[in-house]
């Protein structure tokens, strides 16, 4: 667990629990590592973002062989986790597939399910429908993306690329809710820096066919709008 900096931990603090590091590497030889990797990566980003934490330790990991073994074995770890879903960080095919395409992981050391998840992720996107989210500020927003009650995920403005598959909808009207938002704003070495939390917004849209969505936030006096547009 990381804590970004204050004034009683400048330079940030993580928190490592020896009994759980040893419970995952005695499954994956050497995941543990990731997971440490992972939290600098919150500090480093000054985000809570978990997909963006995960990319960064991707990254990081990546640039020796060493690393890379790693890796691969954090593939093996996310897939034993499968579809088990959590809002913050996805399933644990999501996590895989987001680490496997950072580090330019050779598709032929994925395991055959995260194959099979990308295959359907890019199918649900084709049949589903989308949700990507903008602003036009410099100010950059995350937070959990609810549509008729039921929780998507986690969304962030500062990646473009960030994108999630709509559920199955019915022909009609539609309530999309951003809850638990957070908004930060650039600051020294353009790390970023919390300016508000817990806000909240509600749009509606309604569709008669596939859609996809973007949603464009925007703050005013710490009041969050956001605007749903379809193509």
């Amino acid at each position: 667990m990381a804590f970004q900096p204050s004034l009683f931990n400048p330079h940030g603090v993580i928190f490592l629990c020896p009994e759980r590091a040893d419970g995952i590497d005695s499954r994956h030889p050497g995941v543990s590592l990731f997971f440490r990797v992972h939290e600098f990566g919150h500090i480093a980003l000054g985000s809570r973002d978990e997909a963006a934490a995960d990319a960064w330790a991707a990254g990081e990991l990546s640039r020796t062989d060493a690393g890379r073994a790693v890796l691969v074995a954090v593939l093996g770890h996310f897939a034993d986790i499968g579809e088990n879903f959590s809002p913050y960080y996805g399933s644990g095919f999501y996590r895989a597939l987001n680490v496997a395409t950072t580090a330019g992981i050779d598709r032929k050391e994925w395991p055959p399910a995260l194959v099979s998840y990308q295959q359907k992720w890019e199918e649900r996107l084709r049949r589903n429908g989308s949700v990507r989210f903008q602003t036009s500020r410099a100010s950059y927003f995350d937070g959990l993306v609810v549509v008729d009650g039921n929780t998507l995920g986690f969304f962030d403005t500062q990646y473009s690329d960030r994108i999630l598959p709509l559920p199955v909808l019915t022909g009609g009207p539609h309530r999309l809710s951003l809850v638990d938002v957070w908004m930060y704003r650039s600051g020294a070495n353009h790390k970023l820096q919390v300016a508000a939390r817990g806000m909240s917004a509600t749009a509606s849209f309604t569709t008669t066919k596939v859609v996809d969505l973007t949603g464009y936030i925007s703050e005013s006096d710490s009041e969050l709008s956001l605007q749903l547009k379809q193509p």
